[in-house]
Parts: C-alpha cells; sequence; structure tokens
C-alpha cells in the first residue's frame, strides 16, 4: 500500500505522527499499520500527515522496517528517548505533532476526537487513557490509577502525547536530562505555557493500546524499588541511566 502523503496546500492542517524507535522492527509493522489507517481520518476530513520515525540508534534493522512500511525516517546516535522524541519532532513538519510510542496502536476513534480537540482555539495538545494488550492482571490494574493522575493533572503518557508544534519549539522539546518520565516533565511545562496563552491540556476519553512488555518489565521487586525511589526523590534518580534501565535493556 502506498503511504505516501500528498502535497500540502495553501491552509491545509498538517499533522505529523512522531515515532522514537530504539531496536523496535518486533513491534513498528504493527504500529504503523494502525497509525496509517488512523491517519486515514485526517486524509477524509481534508487534512494532511506525515509518519516520523526516529531510529534510537537500533541494531535490529528498525529503520529498513520502518521505510518499508511508509514512515520518513530521521536517526539520533543518542540512545534516550527524549533524545529520540526531539529528534524526529525537530524533523517533523507539521502544524501538530502527535507522539506516539513504537509499541502503541492508534485507532481511527482517537484520531477522530483529537481532531476535535485541534479545531478548539483553546487547545495546546493532550494525550489519552492507556491500555496494555497483556501482562500480568494486577499489574494492568494499576494503569487506572495513572489514567486517573493523568485526567486531574492534563499529564499525557509518552504512549500517546499531541500538542501544537508551536508550543514543542517554544519549550525546546523534551528535556533531555531525564532517561524516564521525560513525557510528564514536559506536561507540566506544557500546562504552564497553557496558562500564559490561555490554552490547555485536553485529556481525551478514547484509549490507546500499548504493549504489556511495559508492565511485565517494571513489575519486578528491583524495579518496583526504583519506582519508589523516583517517587521520593520527585524523580531525581530518573535522571540517571543506570536506575532506568528497565526501560532501556528490559523492554527488548
Amino acid at each position: 500500500m502506498n503511504h505516501r502523503v500528498r502535497p500540502v496546500t495553501l491552509g491545509q492542517v498538517l499533522v505529523s505522527i512522531v515515532i522514537p524507535a530504539f531496536n523496535e522492527a518486533k513491534y513498528l509493522p504493527k504500529t504503523l499499520e494502525a497509525a496509517h489507517k488512523a491517519r486515514a481520518v485526517l486524509g477524509q476530513a481534508g487534512w494532511a500527515s506525515e509518519v516520523v520515525v526516529c531510529d534510537n540508534n537500533s541494531t535490529d534493522g528498525t529503520a529498513s522496517v520502518a521505510r518499508a512500511n511508509g514512515a520518513r525516517v530521521v536517526f539520533e546516535p543518542f540512545n534516550q528517548i527524549a533524545a529520540s522524541r526531539n529528534a524526529a519532532g525537530r524533523a517533523a513538519r507539521g502544524d501538530w505533532l502527535v507522539f506516539v510510542d513504537a509499541d502503541t496502536q492508534v485507532t481511527p476513534m482517537l484520531f477522530r476526537e483529537m481532531m476535535r480537540a485541534m479545531t478548539r482555539e483553546d487547545c495546546l495538545g493532550g494525550g489519552c487513557p492507556v491500555t496494555f494488550d497483556s501482562g500480568p492482571w494486577l499489574a494492568r490494574q494499576t494503569v487506572i490509577i495513572w489514567n486517573t493522575i493523568g485526567r486531574v493533572m492534563r499529564w499525557a503518557a509518552g504512549s500517546f502525547l499531541f500538542c501544537r508544534a508551536s508550543a514543542f519549539r517554544e519549550l525546546g522539546g523534551f528535556s533531555q536530562d531525564w532517561f524516564a518520565a521525560e513525557e510528564v516533565e514536559y506536561c507540566i511545562r506544557l500546562n504552564r505555557l497553557g496558562q500564559r496563552l490561555a490554552k490547555r491540556m485536553m485529556i481525551l476519553n478514547e484509549p490507546v493500546i500499548s504493549s504489556g512488555r511495559k508492565v511485565r518489565a517494571l513489575f519486578t521487586l528491583k524495579n518496583l524499588g526504583h519506582g519508589l525511589e523516583a517517587i521520593v526523590t520527585f524523580g531525581e534518580t530518573l535522571k540517571q541511566r543506570d536506575n532506568c534501565r528497565y526501560w532501556y535493556d528490559s523492554l527488548r
């Protein structure tokens, strides 16, 4: 199937789907297939779209898989989620940036709801609830806590976060001081920017489906300990890569 984007016409909204990817050749095909189906909704409304994948120094052919599945690929040698998000975000051409994890599937229903939010003058960005396709039952239930906190605080999960490209540029993207939870720190700054601009973050109702490998990796005694340390130190331990290896090594 040809997923190339038609040239953008004057006044047409362009949405960039931005995917950071480190050794994600296994998961990318499903993620990109879902993204292409969802972005068809944009085309039906006369909006343009593109898909940008950042190959974060992969060794498994991630870049080739991404290109074969209709994505434009950029490269970021520094192996860090925030750096990968930033490289793809800077390369994107859209008026809106939609950050999607490489193991996460979006839906047409979610994109329809996202479009409605994007047409609002007071929308700066947003996110949505997260569900997992597998993993221990108890671990999957804890995502309910995150979804509740995210809605109250207007924080988007890294699995799905959208914002105006102008806001991304003004804030300088994601902070590369953080090796995990960089999306929370970014959302805090987005909310502050929104207060200044009389705009706000909007948490949608339709969920994304993400891989259960995340909860499987996190729910070990050692990694739960790292999580508690992060809470006690207000996230300071997440600025050290050694404390976040479960997010880089255990997910492969």
